[in-house]
């Protein structure tokens, strides 16, 4: 039997079983609800006379001859019904709508060149477009993708060492360029819309960064503007681009705050300099050229300081840590969100509570050890009971143990009853007198 929805872009998807037993749907656009459940009832005619291997009845007949073009191809992809042999003319159009279906590198050079976004998220879209055009050909059209390809390409990327996180954005991204097409009414449906897109974190990349290894750091690197993008990094937790591309004048030693420049949302934000990042301020500020506009002028924002950075820390006969340059933005992170609310650190850091629980903050053994001396802190309960005034034997109510092993014969033969022994056995361990009699005045 064909069922009828409605989709959340408002068309209409009607889904029938084939005369081979195949599942398929048909997509006919935006139409009314009632035009679509008819639309439905004449699929299911089509479908019943070709098992039986007979035409139409004429009314589903005369139906069929007043589809559109674009309606009746549809039907003809389904193998509902035989193609048109249009005239000459009509082939001529055909063959015009058929060039005009762009190719996957047409259609994401264009998604690219028009895009709004900041230049790390145009870089981003190029690397996802790159792989695409690699994995498939570059002219293959677009209404050729199927699920079926979209799945391949995932077992593609992971194949190629990539992280899942790292597959799962190349795979949204893919979806974002179809998801455009959809928009633009090139395709009904999106090849990639199964596969899932949504980055998780993983914990197993965090590491904690101690300070001291970075004072190492500092006292190894080869420069000035190496030592502030280290202390930028670990005593501030900005981003690698965020290191390079800060001005003195944004810098106020005097009230102690800053603002951070980004690459990212939001472009500009306040941010106290901390005491761990002072000291390092004022001595790049003491050996600053005159007139230096930038911090640091070695970098640009989009340099790539992992590989220089793996050097300094074999200098200083350091092991390398995860995510070089994140977990220093982690650390920091950690820190702050164990001393001021969630809303304030996010703000200087430039990120949001959930993106910063989910990535960023990490589990510390100085806080589990607090947690068992100090517990919650609750008032009028007494925290850190030392081990050796600990009760040898468990205290327990007078009476009960007797009450007890009646429960539990009483359990065993009728379960439901052990609300009622246990309600019987606390009341007979209470005093039998009320500890003080109300008396009228």
């Amino acid at each position: 039997m064909a069922t009828v929805r409605r989709r959340e872009n408002g068309s209409i998807e009607i889904r029938f079983i084939d005369h081979n037993g195949k599942r398929k749907s048909l997509y006919p656009g935006q139409v009314a609800l009632r035009d679509g459940e008819s639309m439905a009832a004449k699929v299911e005619h089509i479908v019943s006379r070709k098992v039986q291997a007979s035409s139409p009845d004429v009314a589903v007949a005369h139906w069929i001859a007043g589809l559109s073009d674009k309606l009746h191809s549809k039907l003809v992809k389904l193998d509902l019904v035989p193609a048109r042999e249009p005239s000459e003319p009509q082939a001529e159009l055909a063959a015009a709508d058929a060039v005009q279906m762009p190719t996957i590198k047409h259609w994401t050079n264009s998604y690219i060149e028009q895009h709004p976004g900041k230049e790390r998220t145009i870089l981003n879209l190029k690397q996802s477009a790159k792989n695409l055009c690699t994995y498939f050909k570059p002219d293959k059209a677009l209404d050729s993708f199927t699920a079926g390809d979209a799945e391949r390409f995932r077992k593609w990327l992971q194949g190629k060492g990539l992280a899942e996180n790292t597959v799962r954005c190349r795979i949204r991204r893919a979806k974002q360029f179809f998801n455009a097409a959809m928009k633009d009414e090139l395709l009904e449906r999106n090849p990639f819309a199964a596969e899932k897109s949504v980055v998780g974190g993983n914990d197993s990349r965090l590491f904690m960064v101690p300070a001291e290894w970075i004072e190492t750091l500092i006292r190894k690197a080869p420069c000035e503007d190496w030592r502030i993008i280290l202390a930028f990094a670990r005593y501030a937790g900005m981003r690698a681009h965020e290191c390079c591309m800060q001005r003195w004048e944004d810098i106020d030693l005097a009230n102690n705050r800053m603002v951070i420049r980004s690459n990212k949302t939001p472009p500009i934000r306040s941010c106290p300099i901390f005491p761990e990042l002072r000291p390092h301020l004022l001595r790049a500020r003491e050996m600053a050229p005159t007139g230096a506009e930038y911090v640091q002028t070695r970098y640009s924002p989009d340099s790539n300081l992992r590989t220089t950075l793996l050097k300094i820390i074999t200098a200083a006969k350091l092991v390398p840590w995860p995510r070089l340059m994140q977990n220093l933005r982690a650390t920091r992170e950690t820190e702050l969100l164990a001393k001021y609310p969630a809303k304030d650190v996010t703000s200087w850091l430039g990120n949001s509570p959930s993106v910063a629980t989910k990535h960023y903050a990490m589990a510390t053994q100085e806080s589990f050890i607090r947690a068992t001396q100090d517990g919650a802190n609750l008032p009028g309960i007494t925290c850190g009971v030392d081990s050796k005034s600990t009760p040898k034997s468990t205290p327990h109510i007078a009476g009960i143990d007797e009450k007890w092993q009646d429960t539990k014969k009483a359990i065993v033969k009728n379960p439901r009853e052990i609300w009622h022994f246990l309600a019987m056995a606390l009341a007979d361990s209470q005093p039998s007198t009320p500890n003080r009699t109300r008396t009228c005045d």
